[in-house]
């Protein structure tokens, strides 16, 4: 009978053991989590004033140098430079690249 009470103690210990280090854990994620979630936030306004930046920047050139319109600099520079003003096109296109390239 006492070994069945040392038993149960044991196991409540063990129990109590486990919530404490579940919390520890838990804590440290969500810390961690809302920490990832700050800077990520940072950088979509980094992004986002890149992408104001880049259209300011490009509507000015076509003012600056008499061109006709913005969309035909963009579509040169995309096509000749193989590169996309848009973030996620680009990195889309990169990743088919890669997947060309592994198919040869």
């Amino acid at each position: 009978m006492s070994d069945n009470v040392n038993l149960h103690n044991e196991v409540e210990q063990i129990k109590a053991e486990y919530k404490e280090k579940e919390f520890d854990i838990k804590w440290k994620y969500k810390s961690k989590i809302k920490s990832l979630e700050k800077e990520n936030n940072y950088l979509h306004k980094i992004i986002d004033k890149f992408y104001e930046t880049i259209d300011k920047f490009i509507h000015w050139i076509c003012k600056k140098f008499d061109m006709d319109t913005e969309d035909n600099l963009i579509r040169d520079f995309q096509k000749e430079t193989n590169t996309f003003l848009d973030a996620e096109k680009q990195i889309k296109h990169e990743e088919r690249e890669k997947e060309w390239d592994l198919e040869k």
